[in-house]
């Protein structure tokens, strides 16, 4: 008796842990996509083709723009777009 449970209600807890590992690394990876720390710059120049590198900033908008030295009276940073250009809006961590 006592295997015929465990053939029975094994399989299914293994199924119910793979299920909810699934979604519990699906949920990480999204996550460390979103949140991943980029490079910030200062335009150099009004067209954005050069840049200089400064603080980390982050992609996602949390309504505060990332500025250098992360204070409200920096300079705002921008992210580099496909075309290496400062182009792309970046937010404080």
């Amino acid at each position: 008796m006592k295997t015929n449970l465990t053939k029975q209600v094994l399989p299914v807890v293994v199924f119910a842990l793979a299920t909810v590992g699934a979604f519990t690394t699906h949920a990480m990876n999204e996550r460390s996509k979103t949140a991943a720390p980029i490079r910030g710059y200062i335009k150099l120049n009004p067209e954005a083709t050069s840049c200089e590198e400064h603080d980390m900033c982050s992609t996602t908008n949390n309504g505060t723009i990332c500025r250098v030295g992360l204070v409200p009276s920096g300079a705002q940073l921008f992210g580099k777009n496909s075309a290496n250009e400062c182009k792309v809006p970046v937010y404080k961590p």
